[in-house]
């Protein structure tokens, strides 16, 4: 069967169960009308969101279940907080619940009918702020005049042209930036709404009735993102210790580095191996953000007995036709009692005025069809039934 958005089931007895259920979701279609003699309903029979609508003599439905609740939706984001320096993303909304509808005139069993709408989805907590990075400080370094550089200096010693000691600062520690504030969460799907349920029977329920078109909640808002830490003051970069003796430069090293002539000058100048640090950089702000969603609306349900008048006007031509059908189906099976049954009640439907602008035709041949069943209670022959469609 190629795929559709809707299909109609006709037979003298219909049995729906969950895996024709399962069979008709998985090929897209959403929308099942089933005229029937007898409906029977066995386990779980769930079209998500979808219309089921029946029109039959008798149900029999017994601990069965129809379901045409909305989907429950998918989760949109794979982990529950977003990355660093990132909003929340939103919850995908609920969807909405589907549509029973059952005409019969008989319940011989209640299924349970529900058609919620499906809960909003939440939404993804917010990203924690990002954490500032400080660029490194700068080393010293000699300019031409040997006696300092970008970020100065000072000769320690000197004698003459033949032999002088210098010193070349770092650059100083750059201050921690500040931290980045928390991000917002996202907004949370909202509520999916009711559908409907609508039952009309000729004779009572034998028992009560559990429907339910309930309104899908709100989802949940995602928690709200945390200011990150002030960045690190940076290390300030290294001092450096330089020599010239006799017009060459005899060494030009980093003042934490093991050499004797280093060490011997950070003692006699009090020299720190690196320049000044920078200070910390104050903390970002936590997001406040609450988001809220609301609930979807109620549906409507409606489960109630009927005057024949009433009820006869959801039985339309077309319907009746296949009333004559199924009779003649169950004369043929020998289903004498099935036969009388079937077509009297087309007739009643006829009586209380369904489909009054073909009623005489159809009136005519079930009356025919009824004159055909022995008043002994045996099928016709084979001769009686050429005899009739003469």
């Amino acid at each position: 069967m190629p795929e559709t958005a809707k299909l109609r089931i006709v037979g003298r007895c219909v049995e729906l169960d969950a895996g024709l259920a399962q069979t008709l979701v998985a090929r897209g279609i959403g929308e099942i009308a089933v005229d029937a003699d007898l409906v029977r309903v066995r386990g779980e029979f769930v079209v998500p969101g979808g219309t089921v609508a029946i029109r039959c003599r008798e149900l029999s439905a017994d601990e069965a279940l129809i379901d045409v609740s909305g989907r429950a939706p998918p989760l949109a984001w794979s982990a529950p907080r977003a990355d660093a320096g990132q909003a929340g993303q939103d919850g995908a909304a609920g969807a909405d619940g589907g549509v029973i509808r059952i005409v019969c005139e008989r319940l011989l069993s209640v299924p349970r009918l529900l058609a919620c709408g499906s809960p909003g989805g939440d939404s993804q907590g917010g990203g924690n702020g990002l954490q500032p990075t400080t660029p490194r400080a700068r080393d010293g370094a000699f300019n031409k005049a040997k006696d300092g550089g970008p970020f100065g200096g000072r000769v320690l010693k000197k004698f003459g042209l033949s032999y002088f000691l210098s010193v070349a600062y770092g650059e100083h520690g750059h201050d921690g930036g500040r931290g980045g504030d928390g991000l917002p969460p996202g907004r949370p799907g909202c509520g999916g709404d009711g559908g409907g349920v609508d039952v009309s029977s000729g004779a009572p329920s034998p028992t009560p009735f559990e429907a339910c078109a309930d309104a899908g909640a709100p989802g949940e808002c995602g928690s709200a993102g945390k200011g990150a830490k002030g960045g690190t003051g940076g290390l300030g970069g290294l001092n450096r210790l330089y020599r010239y003796q006799w017009f060459k430069k005899t060494f030009d090293l980093p003042m934490n580095s093991g050499n004797a002539e280093v060490a011997w000058a950070r003692k006699s100048y009090g020299l720190a191996p690196h320049a000044a640090s920078g200070r910390a950089g104050p903390a970002g702000s936590d997001s406040d953000v609450g988001l809220t969603a609301h609930a979807g609306a109620p549906g409507v349900v409606r489960c109630r007995s009927m005057e024949a008048a009433d009820l006869a006007t959801a039985f339309d031509a077309g319907f009746l036709r296949q009333v004559h059908d199924w009779a003649e189906q169950a004369l043929d099976c020998a289903q004498v009692e099935a036969a009388q049954e079937i077509a009297r009640w087309g007739v009643s439907l006829l009586d209380a005025g369904a489909a009054p602008a073909d009623s005489m035709s159809l009136r005519r041949s079930l009356e025919q069809l009824l004159s055909q069943i022995r008043p002994s209670g045996h099928p016709r022959s084979s001769t009686d039934a050429v005899a009739g469609e003469s």
